[in-house]
């Protein structure tokens, strides 16, 4: 199966760093961990609030995801296209003369 971004969701190495990089400040200092991680929260809440409301987690479907398939498809017209008009030469009587 070919790579694609989509399989990979790069997007949670961010959080997973952030929460390890809080999870470190709390056993170095208890009152700068939880400020750490109550900032954490509050990003994530934006977040969330963002991502349901506008994002990914809307529902609607992605621009890119659509135009991957739109290029996908045309992709295999193409291909399609071309072992048509290559079957299309192979069978034409005159080309044997």
């Amino acid at each position: 199966m070919p790579f694609t971004p989509e399989r990979l969701a790069p997007q949670w190495l961010v959080p997973a760093v952030a929460v390890a990089a809080d999870g470190l400040l709390l056993s170095y200092n208890v009152t700068l961990g939880l400020a750490a991680g109550a900032l954490l929260a509050v990003l994530a809440a934006v977040w969330l609030y963002l991502a349901l409301r506008y994002g990914s987690l809307s529902g609607t479907p992605s621009a890119r995801v659509a135009l991957a398939q739109r290029v996908r498809a045309q992709d295999e017209l193409r291909r399609r296209a071309v072992l048509r008009s290559r079957a299309q030469q192979g069978s034409d009587p005159a080309e044997d003369a």
